[in-house]
């Protein structure tokens, strides 16, 4: 389904999980999975430590939509009989079914493209061409999310990159070094975001419902140019707002904000203090070897969002290249979807994001589920040197005109 993306092995060594003797959570799985850890690994660790939690249908489908394997379900599924009490009878429902075929989606837009690390300034080295590997980042939190794009989709896929380099087990750092890893990379966030604060660049945010078939039954679309205006102020410009049918799902402030600062995720040195923050591994992703790390929000304060899920840390730069998860909180009636984060070297220092995509299932206590595709690109980025950081929000007028401008 990803156009210009490769899965490929990722080796996790799961060093935080592997320290103790307790059972396996739900979330433990679950960060397993997304994190790329090997089939045989995860079965391992299901065997050694059991899990302590009941699989059931619902979890069963967001373990399979994570990546998980016929092996991985029938060792959890085990692990599950072996927990019951002897003389209990059996009332644990059965796992989804592995013959299920995939939803027929919508055709969606193409995927990040191969992205490249710029050779240093004056250097002779040539860019290594590299795509972030898949993780298959598909239902299970709710939300509103973003559409495939099918009627402006470029027909031609991107390049191929080569084959990536063996994917032997890299080596853990000491665990002592892991904090000073962890500041490294946030204060390389700071850098970046303040560096992302001095570009111009376009935003297209794209939703769509799909029906019970696959079928795209509404959409929403906002287009932005983030720019500088003769003060040097920044501004949220809107450039294209037509009318939207989103079926059984409405746009909210909050969506509109996690748009803005929670898919292009930054992770800076002020942030740190409000987030659990786990090392998970050393991985090869395409021609990067990166740090896997865990982002979990200690607190959710009031009227506050936060990101939920893993990113992935090159080890040379120490800067967040993808990331994957969700935003949070989610009340009754405001869902968000999981999402995947791809990142791009712009100016051969920074890694700035470029795509984002989220395809899943928002469940709202009554109602069928809302199957919703998220679609949001990030292009043109332009360095303008503003010392203003103040970003203003440009309301939609009442009928904003419905053609958009061409590409």
């Amino acid at each position: 389904m990803w156009i210009g993306i490769t899965a490929v092995a990722l080796v996790l060594l799961v060093a935080g999980l592997a320290r103790a003797a307790s059972p396996l959570s739900a979330d433990d799985v679950t960060l397993l999975l997304i994190g790329g850890t090997p089939s045989q690994r995860i079965i391992s660790l299901v065997q050694q430590r059991g899990i302590d939690f009941k699989l059931n249908p619902s979890l069963a489908k967001e373990f399979r939509q994570d990546g998980a394997s016929d092996a991985v379900m029938d060792a959890l599924l085990h692990a599950t009989e072996r927990a019951k009490p002897p003389a209990q009878p059996s009332t644990s429902s059965p796992p989804a079914s592995t013959s299920q075929p995939e939803p027929n989606l919508a055709p969606s837009a193409p995927g990040p493209m191969p992205i490249a690390r710029a050779a240093a300034p004056g250097s002779t080295e040539a860019a290594v061409p590299i795509t972030t590997s898949s993780v298959n980042p598909v239902p299970h939190a709710p939300s509103v999310a973003a559409p495939a794009d099918t009627a402006k989709a470029s027909a031609a896929p991107p390049p191929k990159p080569a084959a990536p380099p063996g994917d032997a087990p890299l080596s853990d750092p000491p665990p002592s070094e892991i904090s000073s890893i962890i500041h490294a990379f946030a204060a390389k966030e700071e850098e970046f975001k303040e560096a992302r604060d001095n570009y111009a660049y376009h935003q297209i945010n794209k939703v769509e419902t799909l029906d019970a078939n696959g079928d795209v039954d509404g959409s929403w679309e906002q287009d932005w140019d983030i720019m500088f205006n003769e003060n040097g102020g920044r501004i949220l410009k809107v450039t294209y707002a037509p009318p939207g049918d989103l079926k059984d799902v409405l746009m909210t402030e909050q969506d509109i904000k996690a748009f803005q600062d929670i898919q292009p995720f930054v992770l800076t040195t002020q942030d740190l203090p409000e987030y659990n923050i786990r090392y998970l591994g050393h991985v090869h992703v395409d021609y990067l070897t990166c740090y896997v790390f865990s982002v979990r929000p200690k607190e959710i304060k009031k009227r506050q969002q936060y990101f939920d899920g893993v990113v992935w840390v090159d080890d040379r730069d120490l800067q967040v290249v993808k990331a994957e998860g969700r935003n949070v909180p989610q009340t009754r009636n405001n869902r968000f979807p999981r999402f995947t984060t791809w990142r791009q070297q712009i100016d051969g220092k920074y890694w700035f994001p470029t795509f984002t995509k989220a395809d899943d299932m928002l469940y709202f206590p009554a109602g069928p589920p809302v199957h919703i595709v998220e679609i949001i690109k990030y292009t043109d980025y332009k360095q303008f040197k503003a010392k203003s950081k103040i970003i203003s929000y440009t309301p939609i007028p009442p009928n904003p005109p419905a053609t958009k401008p061409k590409q």
